[in-house]
């Protein structure tokens, strides 16, 4: 059955006129009759007479155009489902992260997503590094943040941006009159840290062991948000991402010199093609990502 017969039967139903359903669907007048004559033809039904200069529908039209107002009535709803698709209405992105993301960078990126589609459900998991492949291929999650490298054969690992980490510090500290801190000032100073095992623990211990500072402290959380009110609460000081610096109070942060640098990714299921909403998803951390670079 062609569609636009269908629209055509049914537009100089509604306004009794070849002429007005022209105009309602934007086609000359002889295009409108030869769509009705065809029609006619694949029925095998008069739809029409004409009496005296205009048609008028016959029992088997009306009784056609019950059918055809549902039939497009239910091609509209399509549509309307393929729109829905394709602007997110009543999506679900699931994504996950390990915790130092979770908390820092991927609120902004799922801010950002969230402004372009507002109506779209969100559910973010935080997962150790270490189950993250697990989650993302065996589960029903469509993407996801983490610190590089990332290697797993399981997942897509793509570059977000590279950012300098920053010192936290407790307001009246004494390294917080410096515009930056150097690595040796942390000689003495108790530091917050990552626990055993993480790998930024070890990135943050290589970095001060290069200028001969020991990384010391007594309390380790897995969480750089949870460390940031540590850190308020005068217990030490932390290296912390730019993203999680932002989301805490009660601090000041500084640059370190020389830098120490995190390396953000965006990693989905190697084997599963990417949706409209993924690679939305995706558009967005990368524009937040873009920015923080900027700005570092």
């Amino acid at each position: 059955m062609n569609l636009k017969r269908l629209q055509a039967f049914h537009a100089v139903y509604s306004t009794g006129s070849v002429t007005e359903a022209g105009r309602r669907l934007h086609l000359s007048q002889p295009a409108v009759s030869r769509l009705i004559a065809d029609l006619e033809h694949e029925l095998g039904l008069a739809l029409f007479v004409r009496q005296r200069q205009r048609l008028v529908v016959t029992s088997e039209g009306r009784a056609f155009f019950r059918e055809a107002e549902r039939a497009l009535a239910a091609v509209n709803q399509i549509a309307d489902i393929a729109r829905d698709i394709r602007t997110l209405q009543g999506a679900h992105l699931r994504v996950v992260a390990p915790m130092i993301v979770a908390f820092g960078l991927m609120p902004e990126a799922i801010r950002a997503f969230a402004r372009e589609h507002p109506k779209a459900r969100v559910s973010l998991e935080v997962r150790h590094m270490d189950e993250i492949a697990d989650w993302v291929t065996s589960g029903p999650f469509d993407a996801g943040i983490t610190v590089m490298p990332f290697d797993d054969a399981r997942v897509t690992c793509e570059r977000l941006a590279t950012l300098r980490c920053l010192l936290a510090l407790p307001r009246d500290h004494r390294l917080a009159r410096k515009p930056h801190v150097r690595l040796h000032d942390l000689a003495g100073e108790r530091m917050i840290l990552p626990p055993p095992g993480n790998r930024n623990r070890d990135r943050y211990a290589a970095a001060l062991a290069s200028v001969g500072v020991p990384y010391d402290g007594s309390i380790d959380t897995p969480s750089a948000l949870s460390a940031c009110q540590l850190v308020a609460a005068g217990l030490g000081l932390a290296i912390v991402d730019p993203f999680t610096a932002r989301a805490a109070s009660g601090i000041v942060v500084r640059p370190l010199r020389p830098a120490i640098e995190l390396t953000f990714g965006l990693f989905f299921p190697a084997n599963r093609p990417r949706s409209v909403m993924v690679r939305s998803f995706a558009r967005a951390a990368q524009s937040v990502a873009k920015s923080a670079s900027r700005t570092r």
